[in-house]
């Protein structure tokens, strides 16, 4: 029998108190971070275990899931922005990791989700002997912030230095908010972003979950770059512990020549700076890092010019109820093969 306690769903004070003792970028793993995903998509749901050693919190794991027609799938574990579980550091360290991940494993089965993600920031032994699968790797990029913002400048390249000079002298001035007309203005500039450049991002409730939750302890800033009293680009950034996370930036690609996007970022790296955060978050870098002939190398190097550092993140899978999963994606070939073959209404044709 295991000397460990697991406890679902624990009192968030109970959880905070624990993740206070750990304060770098682990904000996936926040209470906080959880309720924006369910208030954001009430197609997510979220669960959470703590382990008790007697009555003291040892280590805990939050997860969430996506529940569709009688299963759940890709029951994810941290992300791009945090890595679980969370353990203490102690002799029995790896004991507590386990307990905690064969207990969620067990409930997973349990609710009949087929599969899950575990995102590390090292190769682990622990989920490999639960039969987990190393399936990809990706890099995270953020900045240290120093001391000073004197400090801070002289550390960036002197290319940075210099876009963001030209974005003073053309007169690009850069407001902060934390309102919801600030999230409307950032969110259009997102969508620009997203269609000129491929990709897809966050919906509009993800962010405003994030402003109504983070922002009612001041931990939101929407920094947008106005020229000649119109805004031109913008980026929501998110406060957990000692980080100020980028969460997503957007911009019109009219104003790029006076250097928006340079100026927007260095304002908030200062902002962060002065309110004694230690890290800037940037989001992601692929495994391997871009070449210059690959698509992704014009933001790459937009990105190194700010001298961060790289951290490499290892994600684990593990097919749950291989079985099921088996059976789930048969019937859905069938029916996705049965509507290909149906009929066009002449109607509707295009």
């Amino acid at each position: 029998m295991s000397k460990y306690r697991i406890i679902d769903n624990p009192r968030q004070e109970n959880w905070d108190s624990f993740l206070n003792d750990f304060a770098s970028c682990n904000l996936q793993e926040s209470f906080e971070y959880g309720e924006v995903i369910k208030m954001s998509d009430p197609n997510t749901k979220v669960v959470r275990f703590m382990a008790l050693n007697g009555n003291q919190p040892v280590g805990l794991v939050q997860a969430r899931y996506k529940r569709k027609i009688g299963f759940g799938e890709s029951l994810e574990v941290g992300g791009l922005y945090g890595y679980g579980p969370v353990v203490a550091d102690r002799e029995d360290k790896e004991m507590v990791s386990r307990e905690l991940m064969i207990a969620l494993e067990k409930w997973a089965i349990k609710k009949r989700i087929l599969n899950g993600l575990i995102y590390q920031l090292e190769r682990s032994i622990i989920l490999e002997n639960l039969g987990y699968v190393l399936v990809k790797n990706f890099n995270t990029y953020k900045v240290k912030l120093s001391k000073n913002v004197e400090e801070l400048w002289r550390n960036i390249e002197h290319n940075k230095r210099r876009n963001i000079k030209k974005a003073e002298r053309q007169g690009v001035k850069v407001i902060k908010g934390s309102r919801y007309d600030h999230l409307t203005s950032f969110y259009e500039m997102l969508k620009i972003t997203e269609k000129r450049a491929g990709f897809k991002s966050q919906s509009y409730d993800f962010f405003s979950s994030f402003l109504k939750i983070f922002g009612a302890d001041d931990k939101v800033k929407i920094f947008l770059a106005e020229k000649d009293s119109r805004l031109i680009a913008g980026v929501f950034v998110v406060v957990y512990a000692d980080t100020a996370y980028a969460l997503a930036a957007g911009s019109y690609e009219e104003a790029w020549h006076v250097r928006p996007n340079d100026i927007l970022h260095w304002k908030a790296m200062e902002w962060a700076c002065n309110n004694g955060l230690m890290y800037y978050h940037l989001g992601s870098v692929s495994e391997p890092l871009p070449s210059e002939r690959s698509p992704q190398w014009g933001l790459w190097r937009w990105k190194r010019e700010w001298n961060g550092q790289l951290d490499k993140v290892f994600v684990y899978e593990k097919i749950y109820m291989p079985r099921f999963r088996k059976f789930i994606l048969t019937g859905a070939r069938a029916l996705h093969a049965v509507l290909r073959n149906v009929e066009t209404p002449t109607s509707l044709a295009l």
